[in-house]
């Protein structure tokens, strides 16, 4: 018998099937994310053989920051302060 999956409030893993991605990003559903996906919003999952898809909690922190306009640097973001001079 399999055991169901539990993600922790506030814990995410390092890498994530579609349905966790997609609520990782906050978006309304699978559908939507891989829409999203296909349009070069958010990265492609990386894929070897006899695994399934999944997405690395960085590359999407990365495409998300780049949405809003910020670096991500190091594992940290970095806001571009030359346009507050």
């Amino acid at each position: 018998m399999a055991r169901p999956v539990e993600v922790r409030h506030g814990v995410w893993p390092l890498e994530m099937r579609a349905e966790t991605a997609a609520s990782y990003a906050d978006e309304p559903s699978v559908d939507a994310f891989l829409a999203k996906v296909q349009r070069g919003i958010y990265p492609q999952p990386t894929r070897q053989a006899k695994c399934l898809p999944k997405w690395h909690r960085a590359r999407l922190d990365a495409a998300i920051a780049r949405r809003h306009g910020l670096d991500i640097a190091f594992g940290e973001t970095v806001e571009d302060a030359t346009a507050l001079i």
